[in-house]
């Protein structure tokens, strides 16, 4: 049974869809994908169980295989040489609503997604590992949420014990006062509310690792695959009028060329902003619509291995990974 904690009320409703608000589960607005960076008051928020309150004298506790057993504290923390990334993190199960036959958990649809600015310190010189030491399990305060790393994803350099987010302290929502941040993979392995390190020498079997946030029962859920999507669009748009569409695009191996299909012509995009390599990137393409009726606009991204979305999704027993190419119709009056 998880032990009685003090809990963070949910947000009040905002633009973004809300699925649930205990726990909360709330997707991004689409206006939050025409902005590099996301604010607090966008961002989507994912929770298995109520969100902990915890104080600055929240501390983490490092164990199992390990050189050396401690706490660490906030000040610990900051007194590390810092790093910032700007990351992209997905919810595992976003577009799992737009497969079809339905599959079980949260129905997201495109929200599950956003983009911030982390900082802290790297995971690799708070925890020297024992040589017998193949994973790390990272516990989050919230009382029933565990995951491991494999020892080398770990200790990678860019793994990030972040303390802000957007130049600010974490938000308690988003995981607060300390979160894990491994750039690249989709959100299930960012434990947020950041409570124990353990390094373990057999791998982890806990509920979130074996029996969820798995493709098959040999197949987990690692790094995100390509997607994008459109920011939000008018439905209705008057003919012979220049419109700008707009939408972001990531993924776990990089990013190489996003394609705006109108009506299956497919039209370049111009990429916008620095490429960062955990980062989206924003993209455009100006339309000039000539002709009314409804047409349908279709975004599509291609990373650097070459790997391009899908028209339909790799359909899975728990709706992982959708990356389908998104489709909206549109009406020129």
């Amino acid at each position: 049974m998880r032990e009685e904690i003090e809990v963070v009320p949910a947000a009040p409703a905002g633009e973004g869809r809300v699925l649930s608000r205990d726990p909360e589960n709330r997707e991004s607005p689409p206006g939050a994908f025409a902005r590099f960076l996301t604010p607090a008051e966008d961002r989507f928020v994912r929770n298995h169980y109520p969100v902990p309150l915890l104080g600055d004298d929240h501390a983490v506790h490092v164990g199992g295989a390990v050189v050396r057993r401690r706490l660490v504290t906030l000040p610990d923390l900051r007194a590390l040489p810092s790093m910032s990334a700007t990351v992209v993190t997905e919810c595992a199960g976003n577009g799992r609503g737009l497969m079809e036959p339905e599959v079980p958990g949260e129905r997201w649809l495109s929200g599950a997604v956003s983009n911030a600015q982390w900082t802290g310190a790297p995971l690799r010189p708070v925890i020297e590992l024992s040589d017998t030491a193949v994973e790390v399990v990272f516990t989050g305060a919230d009382g029933g949420y565990q995951r491991s790393l494999p020892r080398e994803v770990a200790m990678d350099p860019a793994t990030l014990l972040a303390f802000e987010m957007n130049g600010e302290p974490i938000p308690a929502r988003f995981g607060g006062p300390v979160r894990l941040v491994v750039p690249g993979w989709y959100g299930m392995a960012s434990v947020k509310w950041l409570a124990r390190i353990e390094a373990v020498e057999e791998p982890f079997q806990g509920e979130f690792q074996a029996e969820k946030y798995v493709y098959a029962s040999d197949a987990p859920v690692t790094r995100m695959r390509i997607k994008s999507v459109f920011a939000e669009i008018p439905r209705f748009i008057p003919c012979s009028v220049p419109l700008r569409i707009q939408g972001v695009a990531w993924g776990g191996e990089g990013l190489a060329r996003v394609e705006v299909e109108i009506d299956g012509e497919r039209h370049l995009a111009r990429l916008l902003g620095p490429a960062l390599p955990y980062s989206w990137r924003r993209f455009e393409l100006d339309w000039t619509p000539l002709r009314p009726g409804r047409h349908v606009l279709a975004c599509r991204a291609t990373d650097t291995a070459g790997r391009q979305q899908p028209d339909e999704p790799e359909r899975n027993d728990l709706g992982y990974g959708y990356n389908a190419a998104q489709r909206i119709a549109v009406n020129v009056i």
